[in-house]
């Protein structure tokens, strides 16, 4: 009899320790986007408008880690510059591009600490839908953010304006004054220009410009920002220098101006 109940016992135990190595007993694996929604995965992805910010938010231990948004792009090939931001200074979230078949075309960057900020640049050679992926990547990260999908189209730039010069006056020329020099630019050796857009990236300010190859804009040159509608005065610090041509018809420039304002005018020094 004690022999049985012995061996009976020894059944238990065996039984048990199969059950703990099946998985029946002990905690199961945490879904970190069990509360995420339809917009979990790429298929519920939530249409935005280009060029509009979207708010929204993202939470690991709320098992909320993921945001999925499309956006469509129309016109001709450009630059699609995605900017992430968010609250919370103690998290991190993370960006994602991928195309309109789900491939991956460009990854989160890094992130300064407490910089709350994350951008992607993409050149967009065939128009249609791309997808965005917001992701809270590890526990504790939690946070509102915004997200906006810059999108210019590719459109074409806008023809250059005729300025009729008046003829100088015969009877009483203006007379030169060396030591101030507030006429009007010189735009002679230099091609005249429009920002498409602009943007601020690691204390910089960011432009692109309608003008490229085809207008001779080769990296190092330099140019300025015109003031006003007829874009003829220099805007003061409105220096800027090509950092990248981009295609026959577009370049991007670097400045150290906080914002251009609502001046659209450039003049690139080409040496001709």
């Amino acid at each position: 009899m004690a022999r049985l109940r012995t061996i009976s016992l020894v059944a238990l135990a065996l039984a048990a320790a199969a059950c703990e190595k099946k998985g029946v007993k002990g905690p199961r694996p945490i879904d970190p986007d069990a509360n995420s929604g339809p917009d979990a995965r790429r298929s519920g992805a939530v249409a935005i408008a280009p060029n509009q910010p979207v708010t929204d938010e993202v939470n690991f231990d709320k098992q909320d880690q993921t945001d999925w948004k499309s956006v469509e792009l129309r016109g001709k090939p450009g630059i699609l510059a995605v900017e992430l931001h968010w609250d919370d200074p103690g998290s991190e979230l993370d960006v994602d591009l991928f195309d309109a078949v789900g491939v991956q075309v460009a990854a989160s960057p890094g992130g300064a600490t407490g910089a709350q900020l994350k951008k992607i640049a993409y050149e967009v050679e065939q128009p249609g839908v791309y997808f965005i992926r917001v992701r809270a990547p590890r526990a504790k990260c939690a946070s509102v953010y915004t997200v906006l999908a810059r999108w210019e189209g590719g459109r074409a730039p806008a023809p250059e304006p005729v300025v009729e010069k008046e003829p100088a006056p015969v009877e009483k020329p203006e007379p030169v004054h060396h030591a101030k020099h507030h006429a009007h630019h010189d735009h002679e050796g230099g091609v005249q220009g429009r920002i498409v857009s602009s943007y601020r990236e690691g204390g910089a300010l960011i432009l692109h410009l309608d003008k490229g190859s085809a207008a001779r804009i080769k990296p190092g040159m330099s140019g300025t920002i015109l003031e006003g509608p007829a874009g003829e005065t220099p805007l003061e610090g409105g220096s800027f220098t090509i950092t990248q041509v981009i295609d026959d018809g577009r370049s991007i420039a670097r400045a150290a101006l906080h914002s251009t304002g609502r001046n659209t005018r450039v003049v690139i020094d080409t040496g001709r």
